[in-house]
């Protein structure tokens, strides 16, 4: 058998999911780039008709960004972009490993290497992203503006969750691998 695929696999309706799941990873990751972005280029609030829009980003209060320096927005923005490039990896890496369990290569060896990769960069971002406030009012008070910004982290139940998804998901690829080695011992008794 060759290690780098894996049979073809009957597939239930069930994995027809995948499909609407890559499309909504794609969705997600757009709007968290263009929220990044827009959080700290354009002047908040935003008003557009009868809509009021207001993004800032995360730890920073309203109007806040505006008052920032040339200096410490191209240092926030620096911060914040580890964790956004991490981020997608990680769902580029998991809308991959969906596209070939679509594909019926759900034991297959790049197939469980994405969706490990996808784990740990998630995992990463999730990390990076609780760094990113603490570093950032550490950055701001270096650079000055005549304002002190305190040094806190937030870790939210939500970030927890995540991280423990993360870990979970990083096992159920480790059993996919372990289940392949076993059906590779096997052919070969048989």
């Amino acid at each position: 058998m060759n290690k780098a695929i894996s049979h073809p696999v009957k597939l239930t309706p069930l994995f027809r999911l995948c499909n609407i799941i890559r499309w909504l990873l794609l969705a997600f990751l757009s709007v968290q780039i263009i929220f990044f972005f827009l959080a700290w280029t354009i002047p908040m609030p935003l008003e557009l008709g009868f809509l009021h829009i207001q993004l800032d980003p995360v730890g920073l209060a309203p109007k806040l960004v505006q008052e920032l320096s040339v200096a410490q927005k191209v240092t926030g923005v620096g911060l914040g972009l580890p964790g956004l490039v991490a981020l997608t990896c990680g769902l580029m890496w998991l809308g991959q490993t969906l596209r070939r369990f679509q594909d019926g290569r759900i034991f297959a060896v790049d197939t469980i290497a994405r969706l490990r990769a996808s784990a740990g960069a998630i995992f990463l971002a999730i990390l990076l992203f609780a760094l990113e406030k603490p570093m950032r009012e550490v950055a701001f008070n270096l650079l000055g503006n005549g304002k002190t910004y305190p040094v806190s982290i937030d870790l939210s139940s939500s970030e927890l969750l995540l991280i423990l998804v993360c870990s979970l998901f990083y096992l159920v690829a480790g059993v996919m691998h372990e289940g392949r080695r076993l059906s590779e011992e096997n052919e070969g008794f048989i």
